[in-house]
């Protein structure tokens, strides 16, 4: 009930305390509407002077008045905020008539989601920097900045550590820019070999443009240090300048608040975008390395372990006994010829072009793969790869880890790296194809040394081959992933809340998400729908936390942090999935939900909650 029911239309305009506004229209959206933009009106008003020089601020053709700049920014919070002040239906259509009205001490309501979506921002930027995801630091730090700009008194807005965010943020970004190296390793058939650093280390990822002579390129993307340029005929790569991505405008959309924001404010030009790409420096000569201590005797190592052993509890010593049949062997240069020989034949084909002439070197499965990958944008080799080979599990699978491949897309602007995994079977037939996980993502699950090393193979494994169906559109395994009896949560940002859908939409953060339980023939339906509408799909994961169950066996609670990317749609959330691996050639997916950030009340799905 509004707070003043009691209280007449006419009592509530003429209230000092409240600010109002009316429309009119044939249908009940058109007056909503309209009512809204009068509000509106009226807050940029009573907001106008705690904005400092605010027309210099926003995006426009011509010279702007204050007054309406500071209207241009608050309509920025009409996509939900504004939606929740008090409405009044004074008639309906087809001659609707609405009114609507605020507190004027609760319109800096309005605006604390924002100041607080600019914290998680800046947090979010600070932790992605840690991991040298330098694309999403440079993301965040510039949408936060934006969001920043759109607050009132933004001058003001200070975090936890006492930054004052509108000088911080820049300075973090300029910071970054600074400890950004880029060098040449290579170059042949047009196309140079980049090698991109942050702070000395290889980035894990980050997004560039460069001047090709005559126009920018489209967006590219480095992963784990790796990137390329395609240069026309007869250009070089002398004085080239890379560009930092850090505006991200054609991945706002991803964010309904952050895209209306960003169209509408100027934002700021960062000169330190431009890096110089300079040649390799030589590699620093080795080191001797120091005389390692000699290896004791087996049977000193027994007799020293003995003790350690004997407190071990009898279920611990009955796995580690069983560990010897799923552990991973790297294989030696003559063990693994005959993979390295297979390997290169297929590198040679997709160089040339001559894709048929290898089919022979798949399984079935592994060619319909193969197919899928070669068509995924135009695939491209880097360089020469550096192979190596192991064998998993008491499958005896083989594994060659990695192909750096670039990827790119007739009708997209966006081009960038992965890193393919070729899975040998028994016949020594390619079985699998996948897209690796980024260093920092693999770490996460290798430093649960707590678990066996086959135990945390199987769990990356399954992640690389998740992302991949996804990409590669394989419909068909991802229903054999799926357990019949699934529980499937699935999400979608929307534009704004529709009548029907009340009962299935919640308002996290300014964002409208639509949550919808699905079992697993609907969800495979949408999602075959969503395949035949976009020419691709990319999945991007980090920070991942993966708890074992305390029951079933090799049952995981996986929770990932997930950038989902494709021609149409895109959105960034938490994803949870609770997959039981009990047979690592058979994983079953048993929970899928989704989550656009952190629930207020009860943070993110995790197995607590089934």
């Amino acid at each position: 009930m509004p707070i003043c029911a009691q209280m007449s239309v006419e009592e509530i305009k003429g209230n000092p305390e409240y600010l109002t506004g009316e429309g009119w229209g044939e249908s009940n959206k058109a007056a909503n509407n309209a009512a809204l933009q009068d509000l509106i009106s009226k807050i940029s008003v009573s907001v106008e002077s705690q904005f400092e020089n605010i027309e210099e601020e926003v995006t426009d053709g011509t010279s702007v008045d204050s007054h309406s700049a500071c209207k241009s920014v608050v309509n920025t919070y009409s996509q939900a905020t504004i939606q929740n002040t008090e409405c009044i239906y004074i008639s309906h259509e087809p001659d609707a008539h609405v009114f609507r009205y605020v507190k004027r001490s609760d319109v800096d309501k309005i605006f604390d989601s924002r100041r607080q979506k600019v914290f998680d921002m800046a947090a979010s930027a600070a932790r992605a920097r840690e991991k040298s995801k330098i694309d999403d630091a440079l993301r965040y730090y510039y949408w936060a900045y934006c969001l920043l700009q759109s607050i009132p008194n933004a001058n003001a807005v200070i975090d936890e550590q006492g930054h004052v965010l509108t000088h911080w943020i820049p300075e973090q970004i300029n910071e970054i820019f600074s400890l950004i190296e880029a060098h040449k390793v290579s170059e042949a058939d047009n196309v140079a070999e980049i090698r991109v650093l942050f702070n000395g280390e290889p980035v894990t990822s980050m997004d560039y443009t460069y001047f090709d002579g005559m126009d920018w390129s489209n967006l590219y993307g480095a992963k784990d240090g790796r990137g390329f340029v395609e240069l026309r005929p007869g250009m070089t790569t002398d004085n080239l300048r890379i560009k930092c991505e850090y505006e991200y405008s054609g991945e706002a959309h991803i964010d309904k608040e952050i895209s209306t924001v960003v169209n509408v404010m100027k934002g700021k030009v960062f000169r330190d975008a431009y890096i110089m790409l300079s040649d390799a420096p030589a590699p620093a000569p080795k080191k001797e390395e120091p005389q390692a201590e000699p290896e004791a005797e087996p049977e000193a190592l027994a007799a020293a372990q003995t003790e350690a052993q004997s407190t071990e509890s009898a279920d611990v010593v009955a796995k580690v006994e069983d560990l010897p049949k799923n552990d991973i062997t790297e294989l030696s240069a003559e063990e693994a010829a005959p993979y390295r020989k297979s390997i290169e034949a297929v590198l040679a084909a997709i160089r040339s072009g001559n894709y048929n002439s290898v089919d022979t070197l798949f399984s079935p499965d592994g060619k319909d793969m193969y197919r899928r990958l070669i068509s995924y944008g135009n695939a491209r080799i880097m360089s020469e790869p550096q192979l190596s080979f192991y064998m998993v599990g008491a499958q005896k699978d083989v594994t060659c880890r990695s192909v750096a491949m670039s990827f790119s897309f007739r009708n997209n602007n966006r081009k960038f790296v992965e890193d393919v995994t070729f899975t040998f079977n028994a016949d020594k037939k390619i079985d699998c194809l996948a897209f690796g996980l980024d260093k920092n993502s693999t770490d996460d699950i290798l430093k649960h040394d707590m678990w066996s090393e086959y135990a945390r193979t199987v769990l990356a494994e399954f992640l690389e081959n998740y992302k991949t169906a996804y990409a590669l559109k394989r419909l068909d395994y991802i229903r054999s992933i799926f357990d019949d009896n699934a529980v499937i949560i699935t999400g979608k940002v929307t534009t704004r809340m529709t009548g029907t859908d009340n009962a299935n939409v919640s308002l996290m953060n300014n964002k409208y998400v639509q949550f919808t339980r699905q079992n697993k023939e609907q969800y495979l339906r949408n999602l075959e729908r969503c395949f035949d509408s976009n020419e691709y799909i990319n999945i991007r994961f980090a920070n991942n936390d993966i708890v074992k169950a305390g029951v079933g066996g090799e049952v995981y609670g996986i929770q990932i942090k997930q950038d989902y990317y494709s021609t149409n749609y895109g959105d960034t959330g938490y994803l949870f999935l609770m997959v039981d691996l009990n047979d690592p050639k058979k994983p079953i997916i048993k929970v899928r939900s989704w989550q656009p950030e952190r629930d207020p009340n009860f943070g993110l799905v995790d197995l607590s909650h089934f």
